[in-house]
């Protein structure tokens, strides 16, 4: 049972629900090494607290998501947790061949659609939720031409980026923000939105540029 174990900590096993260990026997460190899909497996048996340890392995990741698409709103923590009390519900649901976090990205890509149909008000991003965070913006407007991070700061090109990125059109800040940000492959991103490859290729071929384009109009002296 121990190599068993080991194999669905390192998330080379996926356990079936009569072959779980009783969660409350393991350590910490093994809750904390427990695939997503092993956790799913004690959840579906009825442990809260294996999806308390999904929240806080993903609620940074979704509050970047839905801040980066909606901005610094009063709401935003609670569309957070809208989004996991969603994604509990509807645990049954989700279907193993595809990860834990792709099923979790589109639930909140759909949450900040509805908010944003709901809410026409525009919200500030002069706040940043996490200063000291390792995202970095050169890769977003890399290109050819002339890089704005030779321009200008470094941290006013972080908060016109957010502002800009708010400005664009809703497939654009999708592609750049799970991209970008997250880090996602294009296949994953795909599977989020619901659409081919290509297009999401292209969609972000046109966001990058986009994004570059009005970044570069910010400052007159050196539009394009």
């Amino acid at each position: 049972m121990y190599k068993e174990l080991v194999s669905v900590i390192k998330g080379k096993k996926t356990i079936s629900d009569n072959e779980l260990k009783p969660f409350s026997s393991l350590s910490g460190e093994e809750k904390g090494k427990l695939s997503d899909h092993a956790l799913l497996s004690y959840i579906k048996s009825g442990d809260r607290e294996a999806f308390s340890i999904l929240v806080k392995r993903y609620e940074k990741k979704i509050l970047n998501i839905l801040y980066l698409q909606l901005g610094n709103i009063p709401d935003l923590e609670d569309l957070v947790q809208e989004v996991f009390i969603k994604a509990f519900k509807n645990i049954n649901s989700f279907r193993r061949e595809s990860k834990f976090s792709t099923w979790l990205y589109r639930i909140a890509i759909n949450i900040a659609y509805d908010y944003r149909r709901k809410n026409k008000e525009v919200y500030s991003l002069d706040n940043s939720i996490n200063e000291d965070d390792d995202n970095t913006f050169e890769s977003i407007i890399a290109g050819d031409t002339k890089d704005p991070l030779d321009i200008v700061e470094k941290e006013d090109v972080k908060s016109k980026v957010r502002r800009l990125i708010m400005e664009l059109p809703k497939e654009y800040q999708e592609v750049l923000i799970l991209r970008e940000y997250e880090g996602l492959s294009y296949e994953e991103i795909a599977r989020i939105l619901n659409c081919p490859v290509g297009t999401v290729e292209s969609r972000l071929f046109r966001a990058r540029k986009e994004l570059k384009e009005r970044l570069l109009k910010e400052d007159g002296n050196y539009a394009m």
